[in-house]
């Protein structure tokens, strides 16, 4: 899928980050259901961290995170140029 020149210019305000057991990306399973211990948390930042923006979260079995993978970007906010959208097998 090609991205929009509107997609790449893309500004994002970070609200929080996700803190997980995998430091390697070739450490986390393909599958998750793999490795039902492995559990990850979602840290608020503020000012959006107020416990009243959170009522009635409870009462969902799932919630859906938009995110960036920020080291996907160079220093000026544009995609590297040695992108590759190839998978590189484990060794």
């Amino acid at each position: 899928m090609l991205q929009s020149q509107s997609m790449v210019n893309a500004q994002h305000t970070i609200i929080g980050t996700v803190h997980s057991p995998y430091k390697e990306k070739f450490a986390v399973p393909r599958q998750p259901g793999l490795v039902p211990s492995a559990t990850a948390e979602l840290e608020i930042l503020p000012p959006f961290n107020d416990i009243n923006a959170f009522n009635g979260l409870d009462e969902f079995s799932h919630l859906w995170l938009i995110f960036t993978f920020h080291k996907n970007l160079s220093p000026d906010s544009e995609p590297t140029n040695s992108w590759s959208p190839t998978v590189r097998p484990r060794v």
